[in-house]
């Protein structure tokens, strides 16, 4: 397919695309036949990370010309391997032309591996070393309010990962895609989500094969609600506990006094049902998270009081 020149902004040489990569995806070169993309790599190649390559053509690397072509994910690109580190920082490598197409055209040039001003979230292009073994491709789709990072559609990305590459890993990855900030867990599949992979996990440990969709989600605290019944109405319900599931039991203590005046000092929280005989090891302590002591949402937590009950829970009640 022809070349054609993305804008270029009159800026340091390595930055000579300084608008957002959507900017420059007005001139893209037609995107090549799967194919083009397989067979075994060799040394100084590169894989496509982000679907786009960003291609100054000629053999200088300081020319303003910049060209957005369009590549799939994995894509592999023939370098020599020689680097050229622009002067506001940015790394573009030469083309391999020696045996005809490079992967980005088959006229010489140099291609970006990371560079700023550019709209990219990170490398667009990842060496590939013969001894990783072949890369998968596994996808990913962006989280409710969440964005693609060149923002388009579709909200299912590919990204590229090794057998040894890691669940630390591929939550980086993750977060560069969808525009992510903060922690995030990665579950082994979307019907196991109660235990999030660890982050020293590989992908081949984790059961990842081609094409698999990894479920994830930001990993911030979940709301749990649990709930008190009255201590002196049998069978009503006295308030619902809004908590988290990073909530503590003495967290829980807390709230409650705070919310119906009890006094924190003269009570004890139980596991179990109010108005009903708790067993001698029923207390629960204080610095344990109530999901760890087993308690899920709407489950009813209990509490004795030593204090004065009907005088304590009256304002609350009226």
């Amino acid at each position: 397919a022809p070349e054609a020149a993305a804008p270029a902004a009159a800026a340091a040489a390595d930055a000579a695309v300084a608008a957002p990569a959507a900017a420059a995806a007005a001139a893209v070169e037609e995107e090549p036949a799967a194919s083009d993309a397989s067979g075994p790599v060799r040394e100084n190649d590169y894989y496509v990370t982000l679907g786009v390559v960003f291609k100054k053509p000629g053999d200088d690397p300081q020319t303003q010309k910049v060209l957005s072509l369009n590549r799939k994910v994995g894509h592999v690109i023939h370098t020599t391997g020689k680097v050229w580190k622009g002067p506001s920082g940015g790394f573009w490598v030469q083309l391999d032309t020696s045996g005809g197409d490079t992967g980005a055209g088959e006229k010489p040039g140099y291609v970006m591996v990371d560079a700023s001003g550019f709209g990219t979230p990170g490398p667009c292009l990842q060496k590939a070393f013969p001894e990783d073994g072949a890369p998968l491709l596994l996808r990913a789709r962006a989280p409710d309010g969440a964005k693609t990072w060149d923002g388009k559609e579709p909200m299912e990305r590919e990204f590229l990962v090794l057998e040894k590459t890691t669940v630390e890993e591929v939550k980086t990855i993750l977060g560069m895609l969808f525009g992510l900030e903060g922690s995030l867990s990665v579950f082994a599949s979307a019907g196991d989500r109660a235990s999030p992979l660890p982050d020293k996990t590989t992908v081949k440990e984790a059961g990842f094969t081609a094409s698999t969709e990894v479920c994830f989600e930001p990993a911030g605290a979940k709301l749990l609600t649990l709930v008190v019944m009255n201590p002196l109405t049998p069978g009503a319900k006295l308030l619902d506990l809004p908590l988290t599931d990073d909530s503590t039991v003495g967290q829980a203590k807390v709230l409650l006094a705070k919310t119906t005046g009890l006094k924190q000092g003269s009570m004890i929280m139980v596991r179990g049902k109010m108005g009903q005989r708790v067993k001698e090891d029923a207390n629960l302590d204080d610095k344990h998270r109530v999901v760890d002591c087993g308690y899920k949402e709407g489950d009813e937590i209990g509490f004795i009081y030593t204090g004065d009950l009907e005088s304590d829970l009256a304002a609350f009640l009226s």
